[in-house]
């Protein structure tokens, strides 16, 4: 019997492994693409890919209502991939963060609630047992009760991550110890992932 498979992505993850390969590739990375290589043999249902909108002040500026449109028409367009779902979590909330070396503050745009939305999610389907295999690409390490959890319920659970020092792009060792199996994507795994 084939398996089935629902893949959770953290968009804010995603688009930093995104960013990585443009920079080091030249080339974006397509969702659908992703999705076929992540499940392989298994039933694709879905991929879910969790975000907040962007942060817009109470008064925006001309460049935050134009950094808001382009990120709904993004979103958009990953609803408009089949057995894609973009889920809009969370909220972006602005901190202020004082640098000891230049004795400046700068403010710095930071998620919250994602987590929470995909371990709440990851929870619900794996007791609704809505697939045999839950694929996480995420380097959260808050995730991994909702991984027990899911195995819990007999449910596998796959991380995919990256990790390269030299970009500071990572992986948590702690969720990738929790899941059932994980799978470091080097730049030959994304090459194949690419949009044409």
């Amino acid at each position: 019997m084939d398996k089935k498979a629902v893949i959770v992505i953290d968009c804010g993850y995603f688009e930093m492994i995104n960013n990585y390969f443009q920079k080091i590739k030249h080339k974006k990375l397509s969702f659908e693409k992703f999705s076929k290589k992540l499940c392989h043999d298994m039933i694709h249902i879905r991929t879910r890919i969790y975000h907040s909108n962007p942060y817009k002040s109470p008064n925006p500026t001309k460049d935050e209502e134009e950094a808001y449109s382009r990120k709904q028409r993004y979103f958009y367009a990953i609803n408009r991939i089949k057995n894609h779902e973009f889920v809009p979590v969370g909220r972006v909330r602005l901190d202020s963060v004082y640098c000891p070396n230049c004795k400046q503050n700068f403010d710095i745009k930071r998620q919250k609630g994602v987590d929470v939305a995909i371990a709440l999610d990851l929870v619900k389907m794996s007791q609704k047992r809505v697939a045999d295999v839950f694929i996480l690409v995420c380097g959260d390490e808050d995730l991994s009760d909702a991984i027990s959890m899911a195995q819990e319920n007999l449910c596998n659970v796959i991380v995919y991550f990256c990790y390269d020092k030299d970009y500071g792009i990572f992986g948590s060792k702690k969720l990738n110890n929790t899941a059932s199996d994980r799978v470091q994507m080097d730049l030959n795994f994304l090459e194949e992932c690419s949009m044409d």
